[in-house]
């Protein structure tokens, strides 16, 4: 695959994918939010090669809109699959209340309003127009020389080397964050140029994996608080939120296993467009 037959593909997506994220089809929303992160991050990797400064620089900022549109449905999707997961897990006689009902309730209604956010968008001039920009860019854009991913590499190098070392805790967890961020940018990238992208994935995949336990963490927090406050039975949460702790304790395991297989992956180099 090219730069450009990738750009092309993941353009024509947002497209295609729209009137199922219209009907809400399973994954629709997730993929739509990943072709706009995809060109997103495609465009910002590849600026050194890309021409169209300001046309590109307004397409950045309009995808970024658009995934921010998408994010809280899927969001909420993703929360509301981790917890009932945990709930499957938990031995009856520790689910005091009605936990399951609170839980699918909750996230149900943030998945309605965040739908609602989404039709908005999608019905907007605003949306019409970026689709415009963007098949006219990727139709006549045409990359200026080689890309060079050695600085997109050796970001997720030096993030990770800082976030390894540190002590478990919420600083630790916001560095992961950060080289999750890098190495799903590497591997888009990586993807782009059709270089080998599975090491690169899986270290994104398991850090990824850490980070929906930390947000899941936050929302379960949210949901005792609730509970409490409903005057129902916290305790449930509280084992939830020990499963979640229990499933980390392998992070550090599978996070070194992912990182070794992924160096070869992450070298400098150029590629042609």
């Amino acid at each position: 695959m090219s730069l450009l037959t990738s750009l092309r593909a993941h353009a024509a997506a947002l497209g295609t994918l729209e009137p199922a994220v219209r009907d809400d089809a399973p994954d629709a929303v997730h993929q739509m939010r990943v072709a706009a992160r995809t060109l997103r991050a495609n465009l910002r990797t590849f600026a050194d090669v890309l021409p169209g400064t300001r046309r590109r620089a307004a397409l950045i900022g309009e995808l970024g809109w658009l995934g921010d549109a998408l994010g809280p449905a899927r969001e909420a999707e993703v929360l509301s699959a981790q917890v009932l997961a945990l709930l499957e897990r938990t031995p009856p006689e520790y689910v005091l209340g009605p936990v399951r009902q609170r839980v699918q309730a909750v996230f149900e209604l943030e998945r309605e309003s965040a739908l609602g956010l989404i039709g908005d968008a999608l019905d907007s001039p605003r949306y019409r127009r970026l689709l415009k920009d963007l098949d006219a860019y990727v139709a006549s854009v045409k990359p200026d020389t080689d890309a060079d991913l050695s600085r997109l590499h050796r970001r997720v190098r030096t993030r990770m080397r800082a976030a390894l070392p540190m002590p478990h805790g919420a600083d630790r967890d916001i560095a992961m964050h950060e080289a999750r961020k890098a190495a799903r940018k590497a591997r888009y990238a990586a993807e782009a140029l059709g270089r080998p992208a599975k090491p690169i994935k899986v270290l994104q995949d398991v850090l990824g994996e850490e980070h929906d336990r930390v947000v899941t963490s936050c929302a379960l927090s949210d949901l005792a608080a609730g509970a409490y406050q409903a005057g129902e039975n916290a305790f449930t949460y509280g084992v939830l939120l020990g499963l979640v702790r229990c499933d980390s304790r392998d992070f550090d395991r599978r996070i070194d296993a992912a990182w070794r297989k992924a160096k070869p992956s992450l070298r400098a180099g150029r590629c042609r467009g």
